[in-house]
């Protein structure tokens, strides 16, 4: 910190003993901060000297382009939501620029994606439930780059962030799967590492305690909402002695990989062992038995993550940072009372 030109936000943040959000916000403008906060930061940065990237700032703003970083494009989940960005942007008038982190180093990766985006070329970015996202939120608070998370709650409360109710569609899940008579229910979580995994795995133990069943760490076994680690966790689970009567994985595709489980096991979905997902993507209802799941509004998701991104980009203040969307379980095929054998 020997020049002003190397002062960056974390710098200001640290001094100032606030978050680099809190920061950016008082930068450009925003509500959220106290009158004794905002003032002891504007002191923070006149005594650091500390000058915001004049290109970015001329740069952004004026593309009319929003980022987009999605894990991968592979599943129905990320089309529907990419159909409601879309939408969205297009009706808006902005453009779209996809970054897609996929799989190999995701750290060096993200950290790519992290100064590429932070380079002025894009006005705000969208991330669908990113892999490592502190390295991409930091580096964008330390540029003043707006962003907005999809179905990932961050760690603090003033992450910009569209999700849905997570915790209460898998209790709803759970209370349909105990009226039937399942008291031996496996769970699949998603990656634990983000916020929506974490919400659902409370909705299981919700559901356990309000009947006043013990919640059993065997049982549950963690997931990466992909197909292959469905089928394999699936197996862990049918062979167990006793076996659960019920199965629910954290996302359809996950349940799909379930159900190819308890098929090669010459068991029966639905009548064996009943299972459950969380998506309702298109093939959640074309698959047999066809799968019962807790139903995410994909692409209302999307449309509204976009809506929130560009009021922040228009200096309006959002009605709320954090828009949390409905859930709503749908039951078909793939489950029935528990077997009294």
């Amino acid at each position: 910190m020997s020049t002003s030109s190397r002062v960056t936000i974390s710098d200001v943040a640290e001094i100032a003993n606030v978050s680099k959000m809190t920061v950016s916000r008082v930068l450009n403008g925003q509500p959220g901060v106290s009158d004794k906060t905002r003032q002891r930061i504007l002191e923070t940065i006149e005594s650091l000297g500390y000058v915001a990237n004049p290109a970015a700032r001329t740069l952004r703003g004026n593309s009319k382009i929003i980022g987009l970083v999605l894990p991968g494009l592979t599943s129905s989940y990320m089309g529907e939501v990419i159909s409601g960005i879309s939408k969205a942007a297009d009706h808006l008038d902005y453009g779209l620029m996809l970054y897609t982190q996929g799989s190999g180093d995701r750290t060096s990766r993200t950290t790519y994606y992290a100064s590429l985006l932070s380079n002025g070329l894009v006005d705000g970015v969208l991330m669908v439930v990113p892999y490592e996202p502190d390295l991409l939120l930091n580096a964008f608070k330390e540029h003043d780059l707006p962003y907005v998370l999809i179905d990932h709650h961050g760690d603090t409360n003033d992450e910009p962030a569209v999700t849905a109710t997570n915790r209460k569609g898998m209790l709803d899940a759970m209370r349909h799967l105990l009226a039937l008579g399942h008291t031996r229910i496996g769970f699949i979580t998603g990656r634990m590492a983000i916020g929506c995994s974490q919400d659902r795995l409370q909705g299981y133990k919700d559901a356990l305690m309000e009947v006043g069943l013990p919640y059993d760490p065997a049982l549950v076994l963690e997931g990466d909402f992909e197909q292959p680690t469905g089928f394999r966790q699936g197996q862990v689970l049918i062979q167990m002695n006793p076996r659960p009567t019920a199965i629910i994985a954290s996302n359809d595709m996950m349940a799909f990989g379930v159900m190819d489980a308890i098929k090669e096991a010459k068991l029966r979905v639905g009548r064996d062992i009943s299972v459950v997902g969380f998506d309702d993507i298109p093939v959640a209802s074309q698959v047999y038995p066809k799968l019962t799941t807790v139903r995410q509004p994909l692409a209302d998701m999307g449309e509204a993550a976009v809506d929130l991104l560009v009021t922040m980009l228009q200096g309006r203040t959002p009605i709320a940072l954090q828009r949390e969307m409905a859930t709503e379980l749908i039951i078909r095929e793939s489950t029935a009372r528990a077997s009294q054998e």
